[in-house]
């Protein structure tokens, strides 16, 4: 009886020292995944983008004895080389950034929504994909809604950070703007919504048929937001819509959405 057990004990010894090690391996090989992609896009990062200079100034024809003020040009905090982005991915369609906090990163368009799941833009495996966007939507965010993908990520990178626009109060405040270069032109992004809903949420909206229906649907997005703007948004303006995963149910999504305003 007594070795029955001894061998009983050393079989729970043996199983939990194989379950103990496979749990080791897999989030070393979870962390070792982060890093490499975290390095990754920072080398595309360090060899396509740089501080943009500051904006320039502009002063209108004046006749002799005339003073007129000149006007600062907004210009988006970074350059971003799309020539040679270009060439090592031809689906780019943009770069997204946000001041302070990890999202700097490059964005894709493939010809479905699947394949830059879990790819880098060379098309490598990468366990943190790309920011990609509908492959429904036009690459020049000419949409009224243009709609863009991104993972939550354990470690923080990707859109993971747009969950604090509902658990952080003062996030918003902090962080009320995105920039999107594009090849074609920049764009300051004003937040002035953000939610939790379903996956197949009419947010996911890109076309309208109307300008009244379009009216209606921000009405509702503003309606359901977590925070507070004073952006004001109307049939005229092109919205992106930020998305990733939430928790609360199954496929649950977090959005935010912004105001495209054009700067150099």
């Amino acid at each position: 009886m007594k070795n029955s057990v001894k061998a009983l004990l050393l079989l729970l010894v043996i199983l939990f020292g194989v379950i103990f090690g496979y749990s080791a391996y897999k989030l070393y090989s979870i962390m070792h995944e982060y890093k490499v992609s975290e390095r990754r896009y920072d080398g595309v990062a360090d060899s396509v983008t740089s501080t943009a200079a500051p904006g320039v100034t502009t002063a209108p024809f004046a006749a002799p004895g005339q003073e007129i003020a000149a006007e600062q040009v907004e210009r988006s905090p970074i350059d971003v080389d799309f020539d040679a982005l270009l060439e090592q991915c031809p689906d780019i369609v943009g770069w997204i950034y946000c001041e302070n906090t990890v999202i700097n990163y490059p964005m894709v368009r493939g010809q479905d929504n699947d394949y830059y799941l879990h790819r880098f833009i060379d098309g490598s495996y990468n366990g943190g994909g790309t920011l990609f966007m509908d492959f429904k939507c036009n690459r020049d965010f000419s949409d009224p809604n243009s709609i863009v993908y991104g993972h939550h990520m354990n470690d923080g990178s990707m859109f993971a950070s747009l969950k604090k626009y509902q658990t952080d109060p003062e996030y918003y405040s902090k962080h009320p703007t995105f920039y999107l270069n594009t090849p074609g032109q920049n764009y300051r992004v004003d937040v002035f919504a953000g939610f939790v809903c379903d996956a197949d949420s009419d947010t996911y909206t890109i076309g309208f048929p109307d300008d009244n229906s379009f009216r209606n649907w921000l009405g509702r997005m503003v309606a359901q937001s977590d925070f507070s703007t004073d952006v004001q948004v109307g049939a005229e303006d092109r919205i992106i819509t930020l998305s990733t995963c939430s928790y609360e149910w199954y496929d649950a999504r977090y959005v935010v959405l912004g105001k495209l305003v054009p700067i150099a």
